[in-house]
Parts: C-alpha cells; sequence; structure tokens
C-alpha cells in the first residue's frame, strides 16, 4: 500500500470503534517516514484521537506516536495535547519543547536574574527550561509565580511572573516571545526549504547535537532526513544529510533503511558512496526501532 492511501487507511483507523485499531493505526503511524500534508494529517488525527480516547492501551500508543509528527503539530492540536489529564512524559517534553511565552510587562533586574510577567501563548514550560530571546540568546527559566504561588509549570493561556537567568533577559520588551528549543520543529522545515543552502545547514543543525535528541524524535528525523536525501539534487546538501544520519545512526529505523536502500549508489559521486554504505551497515538498536 502506498503512503497516500496508508495514511488515509490510519485517519480512520484513528477514529475507529474498536481500539485495538486505534492502537494499531497510532503505531503504523510512528513507524513510517511522511510527506508533509500526510503528516500534518496524521498530526491532527493523533491529537484528536488522544483527546477522546477511554482505553488506556490505544491512548498510550496514540501519545508515543505523536514525536513522529512533532514538527507538524499546529497551535490547536498542541492545545488539545495540553488540555490532556496525562502524566505522559512523552507529552510533557514534547509540550515543553514547544513553549512560548510573550513578555506582557516590563522587566525588573533582580541580583543576577530578571523577573518579569509574561504569558503563555503555547506548548507548557517548566522550571528549568531553557528559553531563546528574539535575538537568539538563551535564558533560563528559573522561578515561576502563579497568583503570587511558586509553580513548577505555566499551562497555555495563563499569565505569571517569571524569574528568568541570563544577559539576553534584560533586552525583553514587552510583546516580545520567548521559545524553547525548537528542535525538529525547526530543522525539518529547513530540509524541505527549495534552496539548497538551507537544506544543508538545516542537516547540519541536526547533527549539531546527535546526543540531545530523544529517541522518538532521533527517529522522526532519521526519517526526515532520509526522506530529504533520497529526493536530494544539490551533492552538498546531500553530503550533509548523509553525514547527519551517520551521527544518528543509532536512532535508523526500518522507514529510514528501506529509504535509503533507494539511492542509487552509482550514480551518487564517489565521495558519497562510503556515508551510504556506513549508513546500509548499521544495525540500529533494538530499543529505538
Amino acid at each position: 500500500m502506498d503512503s497516500e492511501a496508508l495514511h488515509e487507511r490510519i485517519g480512520a483507523h484513528l477514529r475507529a470503534d474498536d481500539p485495538r485499531l486505534r492502537q494499531a493505526a497510532a503505531r503504523q503511524a510512528a513507524a513510517v517516514a511522511w510527506e508533509p500534508d500526510q503528516e500534518r494529517y496524521l498530526a491532527s488525527a493523533l491529537a484528536d484521537a488522544a483527546g477522546r480516547e477511554d482505553d488506556p492501551a490505544a491512548l498510550a500508543a496514540e501519545l508515543d506516536a505523536l514525536p513522529a509528527v512533532e514538527p507538524a503539530l499546529d497551535d490547536l492540536a498542541l492545545q488539545r495535547l495540553a488540555g490532556l489529564r496525562t502524566d505522559s512524559p512523552v507529552v510533557a517534553a514534547l509540550l515543553a519543547r514547544a513553549a512560548r511565552l510573550q513578555i506582557a510587562g516590563p522587566a525588573e533586574p533582580v541580583g543576577d536574574g530578571t523577573r518579569v510577567v509574561v504569558r503563555c501563548v503555547r506548548g507548557i514550560p517548566h522550571t528549568g527550561l531553557p528559553l531563546r530571546t528574539r535575538d537568539g540568546a538563551w535564558v533560563v527559566l528559573q522561578r515561576i509565580e502563579f497568583y503570587g504561588k511558586a509553580v513548577d509549570r505555566l499551562d497555555p493561556g495563563c499569565s505569571g511572573r517569571v524569574l528568568l537567568s541570563g544577559h539576553g533577559a534584560r533586552e525583553l520588551a514587552e510583546w516580545d516571545c520567548l521559545d524553547a528549543e525548537p528542535g525538529a520543529r525547526e530543522h525539518v522545515p529547513g530540509l524541505r526549504s527549495a534552496d539548497p543552502r538551507a537544506r544543508r545547514r538545516a542537516a547540519e543543525g541536526i547533527a549539531d547535537r546527535p546526543d540531545a535528541w530523544a529517541p522518538e524524535v532521533g527517529r522522526y528525523l532519521c526519517g526526515a532526513l532520509a526522506r530529504a536525501a533520497v529526493r536530494e539534487t544539490d551533492h552538498d546538501a546531500l553530503e550533509s544529510q548523509l553525514k547527519a544520519l551517520l551521527c544518528l545512526y543509532a536512532f535508523l529505523a526500518p522507514p529510514a533503511y528501506a529509504l535509503l536502500r533507494t539511492l542509487d549508489r552509482g550514480a551518487l559521486p564517489e565521495a558519497l558512496r562510503p556515508c551510504l554504505d556506513g549508513l546500509l551497515a548499521a544495525q540500529a538498536p533494538d530499543a529505538v526501532r
């Protein structure tokens, strides 16, 4: 079955009455490197399914599948996920990565930190979370106060007073936004850019910190890199994509391997053939497949 028919069948099964079908569909959704439009469809379908799920096993599968379509989760889907009553570490990490705070008052220096009123407009930030300013500087969310009481997180739509560390916080102005590490949400769109230089930079960004990715995100990124590689026409960008895959080889799963095997080794520049050979010879640990 081609991916066009498969993603529609998965979407239908996520709405099925049988929880076993919903569970199997979620697992299928996590196992394929999707086209962008299919990914957006499945991201919405998984968030909808999780929001109404009453079967524990099916819910676990739906939540575990979300990182495979993470960059396609729009604000509405993230809002649905934030409203779930779940202690899933997968969802907590996903909502932290998507976190965005908007400055709602003047920044006030407090010792080595900066205190400011913020509103959470997306995701769920928590204490200790690094955030990036509009100028690219990093700050850390050291403390959150909600109605004068210290809390460890701030839910979407809520306002609170926060203490930030980092020099970039001193330059914040009202309406500025702070974003959590965007990770896959930032890099994957670059792999689909029309500019080969942007595709190369995106691959290099993924490879720059291979140990930072959670297994499920690493697997998604490998799928995105493999999808980009099989379509790549620029040799420099292809080299960056294959080298990024080598850096993340521990996350390689069957869908990415299947894509890489479609590459015509004989048509590759000679310098890139060892990269492809190394990838196809790599064995990903069962824990991340």
